[in-house]
C-alpha cells in the first residue's frame, strides 16, 4: 500500500514511457516584416503630434494605384498566403477614393469634437412668435432627414472601399458620425419648444443620392457638390440670420464639418480625373442628372417659404425675407458652379436651365 503524500511509482504513472512532445515554438513569422526599423515621428513642427500621416514613412508612405488584396490586409502588413477574399471591398483602385487631404480631414474632425446636447445655448432658443417657431421646425426637419440620409449614404458606401486606403476609411467614418450629429442637432431644435418635426422633403433628391450605385465618385459629386453646396450655403445663412442664439450657434458648429467634406469631394475628384481624364464626360452627364433631381426638389415652394419667413421675421414679413432668399440661392448656385469648376467639371452651358436663372440678378430672363 501506498502511503497518503507519497509518490505514485513512476512505472504506474500515465503517459509513462511515451516520447516527450517537442515544445520548441516556431517563430518565423518574427522574420515577416516589410518595414522592420522605421519610427514614426510625432509632428513637432506643425504641432499636430503623432498624426495619421506622421506615420507615412518608408515603405508605409508607398501608397499604391491599387489594393490587390480583397480582405482586411492592413496597409505595409506582410501578407498571408491563407488569407483569402471575404467579400465586398470592390474599390480597389486609388483613384475611386483617394484625397490627399483625406489624413488631415480625419485630424481635425476628431480633434474639433463637439456636442448638441452641451455646448448649444438651448436656453437661448425659446420666445418666438409661433410663424417664425414653425418655420424652424420646418427647416430642422429637411436638415435633419439630409443628415439622416448622409449618415446612412456613407456607411452604406464604407464597407465597399478598401482598408488599404485606410486614411480615407477613417476619415469618412467622422463624416457618418458629423451626419448623425447634423440629424439629432436639428431634430432637438424641432422639439424644443412643441413644434416637433414638420413637412417631409419631396425627397427626389434623397433617393438620387442614395440609388448612386455608379460609383463612390458619383456619390460624392451628388452628396458634397449639388447638395453640399445648398446645405452649406443655408447653414451659413442660418448662422447670420437665425432668429435666436442657439440657432446661431448650431448652424455655426455644423459649418466645419461640411467645409471638411467639401475638402475632400473636390481633392477627391480632381485626383479621380487626374488619374482617369476620360471620365471627365461621365462626371459632367452624371452632374446635369443630379441637378435635374435638386431642382425638382427646388420646385417645391416649402423650403423657401420658410425661410423667407425666417428671415423676414413673420409671415408678414416674408416679401423682405424672400429678397434674402434670392440671395441665398444665387450664393448657392455660384458656390456649386466654383466647387464644379475648382474640381475640373466647368458647367457653364451645361448648367441647366433653372440653375442658370438663379445666377441671373432679379428680373432677368434667360433665354431657352
Amino acid at each position: 500500500m501506498v502511503q497518503a503524500g507519497s509518490e505514485r511509482p513512476r512505472e504506474t504513472q500515465p503517459g509513462a514511457g511515451a516520447p516527450p512532445i517537442e515544445m520548441a515554438p516556431d517563430l518565423s513569422w518574427m522574420d515577416k516584416t516589410t518595414g522592420w526599423g522605421i519610427r514614426a515621428r510625432p509632428d513637432f513642427v506643425r504641432g499636430g503630434g503623432l498624426t495619421i500621416n506622421a506615420l507615412n514613412v518608408g515603405v508605409y508612405a508607398e501608397i499604391p494605384d491599387r489594393i490587390q488584396y480583397r480582405n482586411r490586409w492592413p496597409r505595409g502588413a506582410y501578407p498571408s498566403p491563407v488569407a483569402g477574399s471575404i467579400g465586398g471591398y470592390y474599390l480597389q483602385e486609388k483613384h475611386e477614393q483617394w484625397a490627399d487631404c483625406a489624413g488631415d480631414v480625419y485630424e481635425e474632425g476628431i480633434s474639433r469634437r463637439w456636442s448638441t446636447a452641451t455646448d448649444i445655448p438651448w436656453d437661448t432658443a425659446h420666445g418666438l412668435p409661433d410663424d417664425v417657431e414653425l418655420a424652424i421646425c420646418q427647416l430642422a426637419t429637411e436638415l435633419s432627414q439630409q443628415g439622416s440620409v448622409e449618415a446612412e449614404v456613407v456607411s452604406g458606401w464604407l464597407q465597399n472601399l478598401s482598408p488599404g486606403y485606410h486614411e480615407v476609411k477613417l476619415y469618412l467614418a467622422t463624416c457618418v458620425f458629423d451626419a448623425a450629429r447634423m440629424f439629432e442637432g436639428y431634430r432637438k431644435r424641432a422639439m424644443i419648444n412643441g413644434g416637433g418635426m414638420m413637412l417631409e422633403s419631396p425627397g427626389r433628391m434623397n433617393r438620387q443620392i442614395m440609388e448612386t450605385f455608379s460609383g463612390w465618385s458619383q456619390t460624392v459629386l451628388s452628396l458634397w457638390f449639388v447638395r453640399g453646396a445648398l446645405q452649406l450655403t443655408i447653414l451659413r445663412y442660418l448662422a447670420a440670420y437665425g432668429p435666436t442664439q442657439a440657432d446661431r450657434e448650431l448652424a455655426a458648429r455644423i459649418i466645419p464639418d461640411r467645409m471638411r467634406a467639401t475638402a475632400y469631394a473636390l481633392d477627391h475628384i480632381r485626383q479621380a480625373l487626374a488619374a482617369k481624364p476620360d471620365q471627365k464626360a461621365a462626371f459632367s452627364i452624371w452632374l446635369t442628372n443630379v441637378e435635374a433631381a435638386q431642382a425638382r426638389d427646388a420646385a417645391d415652394p416649402v423650403l423657401w417659404e420658410a425661410l423667407a419667413i425666417v428671415f423676414g421675421g413673420g409671415v408678414k414679413g416674408m416679401d423682405r425675407g424672400m429678397e434674402v432668399v434670392r440671395r441665398l440661392q444665387r450664393d448657392w448656385m455660384r458656390a456649386y458652379v466654383q466647387r464644379a469648376k475648382a474640381a475640373g467639371l466647368e458647367r457653364g452651358d451645361q448648367l441647366i436651365r433653372p440653375f442658370r436663372e438663379l445666377l441671373q440678378p432679379p428680373g432677368h430672363t434667360t433665354a431657352a
